[in-house]
């Protein structure tokens, strides 16, 4: 079914080189792996809330999306195989597959008929599955079955890379507004760090507003947020009005 063009990793390698965040990473993992087999259709399961949910990502089509959600909804199919429990799975002909009773043949219904699917395995845990959908009921060789391990392996990693980046970065920013909207209590109320940021914390608890939510605002706007966190609501109350903690 596949092209086993050689070549294909050392392009991957390079085009993930150049890339920068999760969603880039997904949709040039997809990509190449969907091209390498031939197919238009794949997109990749991940794990969420410590395997109690899936989330789907880099669809390459709203069908792999919807199959992927049935399969979510009944517990029952390939991906969540994959996600959890196998290295790989394949089926060449959902319709009659009895391992899936009643998500195959609603899978056949978006013209899926074969699918491939290869766990995403990074820093000793698993995060997901790659799943690649056919249209037609295909016979899987060995060498498919080991080209779509492979790119699950170095998806995984660069997948697993770019997550840690993408929170460091998070984690950086949040820092520096944290700082910054010390730094307003600070020169507000004449204060040291510690006792800016306990004024922070203690106003996020009361609050229900998470502590960088709350700075980011106070940076921006220089008045304190009100209400739960998820609101745009803020109060007409100055920076200096917050109370000094005792």
């Amino acid at each position: 079914m596949s092209s086993q063009d050689p070549t294909v990793f050392g392009s991957l390698a390079e085009s993930l080189a150049d890339v920068e965040g999760v969603t880039e990473t997904i949709d040039q993992i997809v990509g190449y792996a969907v091209e390498a087999m031939e197919t238009s259709y794949g997109g990749i399961t991940l794990i969420q809330s410590g395997g109690r949910s899936f989330e789907t990502v880099g669809a390459t089509h709203p069908s792999v999306a919807e199959a992927d959600r049935m399969q979510y909804e009944l517990r029952e199919g390939p991906c969540v195989d994959a996600a959890v429990d196998t290295k790989i799975v394949v089926s060449d002909r959902l319709t009659t597959d009895d391992r899936w009773p009643e998500w195959g043949p609603r899978a056949s219904a978006f013209g899926f008929n074969s699918i491939l699917c290869a766990e995403l395995h990074a820093r000793g845990r698993r995060i997901g599955a790659l799943n690649l959908y056919g249209t037609d009921e295909a016979t899987f060789s060995p060498e498919d079955i080991e080209l779509a391990a492979l790119f699950a392996r170095q998806g995984a990693l660069a997948l697993g890379y770019a997550r840690s980046e993408e929170g460091l970065r998070e984690a950086l920013a949040t820092r520096t507004v944290i700082g910054q909207a010390q730094g307003l209590l600070m020169e507000r109320f004449g204060v040291d760090a510690d006792r800016a940021f306990s004024t922070l914390q203690r106003y996020s608890q009361h609050h229900n507003i998470k502590l960088k939510v709350l700075c980011r605002q106070l940076v921006a706007t220089r008045v304190l947020p009100d209400g739960p966190a998820g609101t745009s609501t803020a109060t007409t109350e100055p920076v200096a009005a917050v109370p000094e903690p005792a």
